[in-house]
């Protein structure tokens, strides 16, 4: 593409595109990494409300680690509960079940419904703590991969400054689309997308309502042979609303009105008296006996639930990456777009920051769309069966496929249950016997929530807050009450020694230590313990009873040892005498001391833009 104007430049390590969830989440993981980068945002600022409201509990278990979640929780309501009602041939109304919103084991077991301005606002004000701002008023409207080029700015790219009119080139080394659904990272990049189910049109919208349906508070599906709609539980005492509209009342709209339907449900153009009255006269209907009668609208609109995935999430190079909506567009029902998209940035990031800083192999970003295209891929199907449930007639069958069982289907739904496949980030072997427990140690999945006694100080504390969000790996030993063991006194001394990976990759460190013992904490002086746990002081727990180990099944009289990756999920589990396997394992994509790392004479570009 030619493009003319008035240009200047600016540098950026890593240019992220589009300032929604997914592009605020990449940037507040990367700079907590040490990585410089910028973001922009084509509109003049942030969405203030929006639909994808829903947190689910992995993603707050994420923004909890990292310090964000309690001023999105103080704006939020809980979700903990479910119910769906069927209307039978008598015409009477019935609750069919109720149940709990999330099964897996959680410190978090509901869905947080927040608007997603609010979500931003705490992102970007994260940002702004850290010395950093949003970009807003630039489009990017072109970029060229730049071949030959020695330097670390690979790529070229051409940015519209709305305020000026200037067209501006920025030279960035990598780039993460985060711009959605009509993304231009995407379109530039040549990747296409592929089609998952139908595209029905939906109503959408949050309501304040005078209502005598008893459970208002839960998030309820309702079925009759009238149509389908659920209602749940919004901010401000709102209530949200989402029906599929009938191929009647479509055929009915005027042809110009009908061309508006949005496919974001950001584009609130498509605000319609005649949609609000069709909507209030579909509750009524399905509601019946209850009353439901619509007082106020925040918003209101219609939407296409398409339903997309990208053939690739990466350019061949690995330069250029998608992100959430730009990359996998969910079903409205199963509230995973904001959750996926962030949770893409928080796989995403530390790796980048690695590679970025010359601390581990290039070769380690490929990992992003291993990892998180398969696992998009089946959230895709669970979207497509959960629409045919919804708009199907009540008493059809419901057939899952790819899932084991409901427990498999909401573990992956909640985040808990996603497990990475065996890959360079995830050793498949596991050398131990794990007995069955609450939450059986499996490499790949999310380290397990446990509440432990930290030792210097005897506060309880979630295992998972006390993962930094930054770039390092976190070696667990759980030594139970093996101190005098052994295997215990030969592995203190390995990683005290100059081969372990506490020490070969030491500058900067990149591998922390924890022991977790069951011991009495009272009897133990921290500085009594071998070399080198003493130097973690803070990072030393007792677990009172063995309930933790219980919990994921490990036997307190051997032990375990685990590395955790930097976004918290498991990558190694071996035996205690098997400290080296972990040495290996790091090799496979770590740089021994930051030997890979730039030159002092190679430039780097600072948060500003400008080459240091």
């Amino acid at each position: 593409m030619a493009v003319q104007g008035d240009f200047s430049a600016v540098y950026a390590d890593v240019l992220i595109v589009g300032a929604g969830p997914a592009g605020l989440m990449a940037a507040s993981c990367l700079t907590r990494c040490g990585a410089t980068f910028r973001i922009i945002e084509k509109r003049p600022k942030c969405t203030k409300r929006g639909y994808a409201n829903c947190l689910q509990p992995r993603t707050q278990e994420v923004l909890q680690a990292m310090g964000l979640l309690s001023t999105i929780a103080d704006n939020a309501v809980r979700v903990r509960e479910n119910t769906v009602y069927s209307r039978r041939s008598t015409g009477e109304l019935v609750r069919e079940s109720v149940g709990l919103d999330t099964l897996s084991p959680t410190c978090y077991p509901y869905s947080l419904v927040v608007d997603q301005g609010v979500v931003a606002d705490a992102l970007e004000e994260d940002l702004r703590s850290w010395g950093h701002i949003v970009d807003y008023s630039y489009e990017l409207i072109d970029y060229v991969i730049e071949t030959g080029n020695f330097n670390m700015w690979h790529i070229q790219a051409y940015l519209k400054n709305h305020t000026t009119g200037a067209v501006e080139i920025w030279h960035a080394g990598y780039i993460l689309g985060c711009d959605g659904e009509a993304s231009t990272v995407r379109r530039v990049a040549g990747i296409g997308l592929d089609v998952y189910g139908n595209e029905n049109v939906w109503a959408v919208a949050d309501v304040a309502a005078d209502t005598s349906f008893p459970d208002i508070k839960r998030r309820s599906v309702m079925k009759s042979v009238h149509g389908t709609c659920i209602i749940g539980p919004s901010i401000e005492d709102r209530v949200r609303v989402v029906t599929p509209l009938s191929s009647a009342f479509l055929a009915s709209m005027d042809p110009s009105e009908y061309s508006k339907t949005s496919h974001s449900l950001h584009d609130h153009r498509t605000h319609s008296s005649t949609l609000l009255s069709s909507l209030q006269t579909h509750l009524t209907i399905v509601l019946s006996p209850w009353a439901f009668d619509i007082k106020g609208v925040l918003w209101i609109a219609r939407y296409c639930n398409k339903k997309r995935l990208a053939n690739q999430f990466s350019d061949s190079a690995n330069r250029v990456f998608l992100l959430g909506d730009t990359c996998h567009t969910h079903s409205p029902l199963t509230n995973q777009s904001v959750n996926t998209g962030m949770m893409d940035a928080h796989n995403l990031s530390w790796k980048l920051a690695l590679v970025l800083r010359g601390l581990a192999a290039s070769s380690l970003l490929a990992t992003y769309e291993t990892e998180r295209r398969p696992l998009a891929q089946r959230l895709m199907k669970f979207d497509v069966k959960v629409d045919q449930i919804i708009c199907q007639q009540p008493n059809s069958p419901v057939v899952y496929e790819g899932f084991d069982d409901f427990e498999d289907r909401n573990s992956v739904a909640s985040g808990c249950g996603v497990q990475y496949s065996p890959g360079v980030l995830v050793k498949e072997e596991v050398r131990l016997r794990i007995k069955n427990s609450l939450e059986s140690l499996k490499p790949g999945k999310r380290l397990f929530p446990m509440t432990l006694t930290r030792h210097m100080d005897g506060n309880e504390v979630n295992l998972l807050d006390e993962l930094p969000t930054d770039e390092r790996f976190h070696l667990f030993v759980f030594a139970g009450d093996t101190f005098m063991s052994p295997d215990f006194v030969s592995l203190s001394i390995y990683l005290a020694s100059a081969d372990s990976p506490l020490t070969v990759f030491s500058s900067p460190q990149l591998v922390d230590l924890a022991l977790v013992h069951t011991h009495n904490h009272f009897a133990i002086l921290l500085p009594d313990l071998p070399d080198p746990f003493p130097r973690w002081p803070h990072r030393v727990y007792e677990d009172p009873g063995g309930k933790a180990y219980a919990s994921i099944g490990i036997n307190p009289e051997f032990g375990v040892l685990l590395l955790v990756r930097p976004d918290g999920h498991v990558a190694v589990v071996t035996n205690l005498d098997d400290g080296r396997a972990i040495m290996k394992f790091l090799r496979g994509f770590l740089v021994e001391n930051g030997e890979g790392s730039m030159d002092e004479g190679t430039p780097r570009a600072n948060k500003d833009g400008m080459i240091m």
